[in-house]
């Protein structure tokens, strides 16, 4: 044999031995494909942790507004109809705004108000109570500032202990329909 044929011999002998590679793949392989239960565990344990937190949280902000959001028993305070009602309840926003919003909160509310005092005034009105908007005055001006950001959950849970039922198939107050021209 002459020399290059001993040369190549050892260089492809040497080429084609991977069992160290191999051997490093495989035990890669094995820690792949067997989950650890314990970190399933844990992780587990962590989401349903997360989870309990998150409903506590929740349960806690819903008795706030069941303790604030009453009908109100102020004398003075009662008005005498609906639209009255109503004016104190876009009333009561701003003051609830002004008092606990952030001043991001204070500018979008500023900056809206032309189109967000109406469209309250309709909400309200179309829940047809007085008790409802006292309710809602009542909840907005005692709230906590632990409900700055839960107007609207206020707003809905007075709707939905005070507001009267409604008739099968009925359309809230007004109608919900544009009126057709006569012809």
């Amino acid at each position: 044999m002459n020399a290059r044929t001993v040369f190549a011999l050892l260089v492809l002998a040497s080429a084609c031995d991977n069992s160290a590679r191999n051997e490093q793949i495989a035990t890669v392989e094995k820690k792949t494909d067997e989950p650890d239960e314990k970190a399933l565990a844990e992780r587990k344990e962590k989401r349903l942790a997360a989870e309990k937190a998150k409903a506590d949280a929740a349960e806690a902000v819903r008795a706030e507004i069941v303790k604030v959001a009453v009908v109100g028993d102020k004398p003075t305070g009662k008005p005498r109809g609906l639209a009255e009602a109503c004016e104190a309840v876009a009333d009561a926003q701003d003051r609830f705004v002004a008092r606990l919003g952030s001043d991001d909160a204070k500018a979008k509310w500023a900056a809206g108000r032309e189109n967000q005092r109406p469209m309250a005034i309709i909400q309200c009105t179309s829940a047809d109570s007085t008790a409802v908007a006292s309710c809602q005055v009542n909840g907005l001006d005692n709230a906590s500032p632990a409900l700055a950001e839960q107007m609207q959950a206020i707003i809905d849970y007075c709707v939905e202990k005070f507001a009267p039922p409604r008739q099968p198939g009925t359309l809230p107050a007004g109608g919900g329909q544009i009126p057709k021209r006569p012809k």
